[in-house]
């Protein structure tokens, strides 16, 4: 009988190589017999990566019932960088399928986790996803400040970085009412 964590790693290689029908069948396999095994942590890891493929391919009902249940199954094991990834990846689902208010949810309950894990750089790139969804609402100042907190997070920002971070603060001056007056 093959292990799952060998089945589950067998569908990493196949998703690299782009081969996702058969990622899904090892990582299906994999999921079962997790399941059976009473291994729910390893199970929810592996449906996270379901999701995210069926999300590939556009399989938008099979995706959200993946990820949903795999972030369901993070919070009763206690896995906070689990349910922080299903909620960006959930997020994700939900920006390519137009439902943004939804997304934008599943993006700050992501932001609230990696910021409590202290994972900066996941927590840059939610904020940024963050970012894009409230351009897509035509909320330009919400987009603003989300774009300026995925750079105020990180611990070091490159020179690019810190130009922009500065050139953010005259519009987030202007619109918040706190120009300084000389």
């Amino acid at each position: 009988m093959t292990e799952p964590q060998t089945l589950q790693e067998e569908g990493l290689r196949h998703y690299q190589q782009g081969a996702l029908d058969e990622a899904i069948a090892c990582f299906s396999k994999a999921h079962s017999l997790y399941l059976e095994r009473g291994d729910r942590h390893s199970a929810a890891k592996v449906l996270n990566n379901l999701g995210v493929i069926y999300y590939q391919q556009r399989r938008w009902s099979e995706a959200a019932e993946a990820l949903e249940e795999a972030h369901q199954t993070f919070v009763a094991v206690k896995d906070e960088n689990g349910q922080a990834q299903a909620l960006g990846n959930l997020g994700s689902l939900y920006r390519a399928g137009g439902q943004l208010e939804k997304a934008a949810q599943r993006f700050k309950d992501a932001i609230s986790l990696f910021h409590r894990l202290g994972d900066g750089q996941a927590e840059s790139v939610t904020w940024r996803a963050l970012s894009a969804v409230r351009l897509r609402q035509r909320r330009w100042l919400e987009a603003i400040l989300a774009y300026d907190s995925s750079l105020t997070c990180l611990k070091r920002l490159s020179l690019g970085q810190h130009l922009l971070h500065l050139l953010l603060a005259l519009p987030l001056r202007l619109f918040s009412g706190t120009q300084s007056v000389r």
